[in-house]
């Protein structure tokens, strides 16, 4: 009998197994056994270097900057983006007056696709025809033009203003959270003397650690992937300033043929957020019980 009920479990488990060995773990392994390779990614062999595709990378000063960078949107979504989205979700949650609408406004520009998005903020912040320099000098500073893209000064936190604050995903898992907690909890702290703020911050904050940690995973390994808004608006411009490491890959590959460099990073993106998965799993415990 256990023979047989084994024998459809792996019938069964078999097209998703040979689906996620094609498609994930073959190309996983691929990449990281030609970044200790000389590859230009054609017909030619992999020539074996050993680790002087890491030692050229970890030398290059463009990568110190893309690391720096990309630590940096790793932080600014950690501390900023996924606080913003939970305060936005605990704030919706109480449900007052246009809540539903204002959810339904906040989840919009989730909707727009990334490569749209970052069009559209080219021409927001445009230096002759942008919203953003019309409207400054509509208040008062006639002589104001600035190239926000373009400009050392401006760069980097003109790309990042693009997603920070789009934390609907972060929002709608913590609203979900949110909404199973007992309101019984919340009468016994009331009935206690408890105000609004004293709930959130004794009661609801302390049950969402879980789903804040789950957030943080989701938030800082999208800012790893995220390529499509800086290479569209800035390719990494000016100079290295807006560089990161997925666009530094991409770079690699496209203007120098270089597909076992390009795979060193792309290793290294990997530990990287494998690092930053497995440091939130253990801050927030994620997988244990509460009462553990």
């Amino acid at each position: 009998m256990r023979k047989t009920r084994g024998f459809w479990i792996v019938l069964f488990l078999a097209p998703a197994l040979i689906l996620f060995c094609s498609v994930y773990l073959v190309p996983l392994i691929t990449v990281i056994a030609s970044s200790f390779t000389r590859w230009n990614g054609g017909l030619d062999n992999m020539k074996f270097i050993g680790i002087e595709n890491y030692r050229q990378v970890l030398s290059d000063a463009g990568f110190h900057k893309a690391f720096t960078n990309t630590l940096k949107w790793a932080l600014f979504a950690a501390f900023v983006h996924v606080p913003f989205g939970v305060l936005v979700a605990m704030i919706l949650a109480k449900k007052i007056r246009l809540w539903r609408f204002t959810r339904a406004v906040f989840m919009l520009p989730n909707l727009v696709a990334p490569t749209a998005m970052a069009i559209l903020f080219t021409f927001l912040y445009k230096p002759d025809m942008g919203i953003l320099n019309n409207i400054i000098q509509a208040i008062g500073f006639k002589d104001f033009n600035v190239n926000f893209l373009f400009d050392d000064r401006t760069a980097f936190m003109s790309v990042t203003f693009i997603w920070l604050l789009y934390a609907a995903v972060i929002t709608l898992i913590t609203m979900a959270e949110l909404l199973s907690i007992p309101d019984s909890l919340h009468e016994s702290a009331r009935i206690d003397g408890a105000n609004t703020w004293q709930i959130d911050w004794y009661i609801n904050v302390p049950l969402l650690l879980k789903i804040i940690g789950t957030g943080m995973i989701i938030a800082i390994t999208a800012v790893f992937k995220k390529f499509d808004i800086v290479y569209l608006t800035t390719n990494g411009g000016p100079g290295n300033e807006t560089m990161t490491m997925s666009v530094m890959m991409v770079n690699s590959i496209i203007n120098t043929m270089r597909f076992g460099y390009a795979n060193t990073i792309a290793t290294m993106l990997m530990a990287m957020g494998l690092t930053a998965m497995l440091l939130c799993q253990r801050v927030f415990r994620l997988g244990q019980s509460a009462f553990e």
